[in-house]
C-alpha cells in the first residue's frame, strides 16, 4: 500500500511539472482616442453628428498575437502577432467640412476652409523575441520585434476651399499620397507596377520594481523605438483646382475638377506614436490605489483607481474615461470608454489576456 501511495505521489508530482513545461498566452491590445467624433462613426465613415469644435486629432493602434513559453528557456517568450495603427492630424475647419461634404450640408459656415490633413494608417505581420529577467526587487522585459508592412496609406491634404448652395466645391487642394492598395484617385496597380509589402522594426521595455511591501511602480513603453520602410511603393502628387467652370452642350452651367501632377513609385519612411505608461500601485488592507499616466504620442491620460480582488476600476477625470478591469488566475481583461454608449465614445479601450499551460 505505501509503495502504491509513493508511486502515485510520484506520478502526480511528474504530472504536475510536465503540465507546467509549455506556455501560451493570448492577447489583445487596442487603443483609440479622438477629439473629432466618435471612433466608430469615424470607423465607419458614417458621421451621424457634426465633429467637435477642437477637432485636432485621433489615432487607434491595435495589436493581437500570441506568446509561447518552455521551462527549459523560462527567461525568453517567442511571439506572432499583427498590428494596426492609424495616425490623423488635422484642424476643426477640415473636420466640418467633411461631416458636411459627407451629409450633403453646404460648405457655407465659413467664407473658406483651411484645409490640413495628415493621415497614416499601417497593417503589420510580425514576430517577436521577449528576455524576461527579474533583479532582485526589479523585474524587466524586453522585447524585439520584426514587421512586415502590408498595408500603408499616408496621405496629406493642404488648401482652402468654398462651398455654394448646389454643394458645388470651389478652392485650391495640395494633394501628395503614398499607398499599397487603397489610393484617393484609384489608381490601379498594374501588373505589379510598385511595391506592397515592406517592414519594420520595433523595441517594447516593460518593468515593475518593488519599492517596499506596499508600494510597486512599474512602466511599460511601447515602440520605443521603431521605424518601417517600403521600397517603390505608389506615389501621387497634385494640385487640384475646382474652379473649373464650364457650361456644358445642354446650356447648364457645371465645372470639373482640374487636377495637374504626377504618378509614379517612390519610397517611403515613417515612425509610429511610442506609446509610454507609468503606473504607482499602493496596498493597504485589502484594497490596491493605482495611480497611472499614460502618453500615446501627443495625448496626455492620467488615471485614478482602486482594486479589490480580481475586480478594479480605473477613472481619467481629464478625459472622463471610466476603465474596469478584471485580473484572474489565467484570464485579464479590461475595457475602457468615456460614454456609455460606445457609438458615442471618443475614447475606446480594449485589453484581453488567456494563458493556457501544460
Amino acid at each position: 500500500m505505501i509503495k502504491k501511495l509513493c508511486l502515485s505521489t510520484a506520478l502526480i508530482v511528474s504530472a504536475s511539472s510536465l503540465a507546467q513545461q509549455n506556455e501560451i498566452e493570448f492577447y489583445l491590445t487596442s487603443n483609440s482616442f479622438t477629439d473629432i467624433a466618435p471612433v466608430l462613426q469615424i470607423a465607419d465613415d458614417d458621421w451621424q453628428q457634426g465633429p467637435q469644435s477642437d477637432a485636432s486629432m485621433g489615432f487607434s493602434q491595435s495589436r493581437f498575437g500570441m506568446a509561447y513559453k518552455h521551462q527549459s528557456l523560462a527567461n525568453f517568450r517567442w511571439h506572432i502577432m499583427q498590428r494596426v495603427d492609424y495616425q490623423l492630424a488635422t484642424n476643426p475647419q477640415t473636420a466640418l467640412g467633411y461631416y458636411q461634404e459627407q451629409n450633403e450640408i453646404p460648405l457655407t459656415t465659413y467664407d473658406e476652409y483651411d484645409v490640413d490633413i495628415d493621415l497614416v494608417g499601417a497593417r503589420n505581420r510580425g514576430l517577436g523575441i521577449e528576455y524576461q529577467e527579474q533583479i532582485g526587487q526589479l523585474a524587466v522585459s524586453i522585447q524585439v520585434n520584426y514587421w512586415q508592412l502590408n498595408y500603408l496609406r499616408r496621405s496629406t491634404v493642404s488648401g482652402a476651399v468654398s462651398g455654394k448652395e448646389d454643394l458645388q466645391l470651389l478652392g485650391n487642394l495640395e494633394f501628395e499620397e503614398f499607398y499599397t492598395d487603397n489610393n484617393f484617385l484609384k489608381r490601379p496597380n498594374n501588373e505589379g507596377e510598385w511595391q506592397t509589402s515592406g517592414d519594420g522594426y520595433s523595441l517594447d521595455v516593460a518593468f515593475t520594481y518593488k519599492l517596499s511591501n506596499s508600494l510597486l511602480l512599474h512602466g511599460e513603453f511601447v515602440d520605443l523605438v521603431n521605424h518601417f520602410e517600403i521600397t517603390g511603393t505608389g506615389y501621387t502628387q497634385a494640385d487640384i483646382n475646382t474652379k473649373g467652370s464650364f457650361v456644358d452642350n445642354v446650356g447648364f452651367s457645371s465645372f470639373r475638377p482640374l487636377l495637374k501632377g504626377i504618378e509614379k513609385e517612390q519610397s517611403f519612411e515613417f515612425d509610429l506614436n511610442k506609446q509610454m505608461q507609468l503606473g504607482l500601485d499602493y496596498a493597504k488592507g485589502p484594497f490596491v490605489y493605482h495611480l497611472n499616466t499614460f502618453k500615446q504620442g501627443d495625448k496626455q491620460f492620467t488615471q485614478l483607481g482602486v482594486s479589490e480582488g480580481a475586480w478594479g476600476l480605473l477613472i481619467d477625470p481629464v478625459n472622463k474615461v471610466v476603465d474596469v478591469k478584471y485580473q484572474g488566475e489565467s484570464i485579464d481583461w479590461q475595457l475602457g470608454l468615456d460614454k456609455f454608449n460606445p457609438n458615442d465614445a471618443l475614447a475606446i479601450r480594449m485589453g484581453f489576456s488567456g494563458t493556457i499551460a501544460w
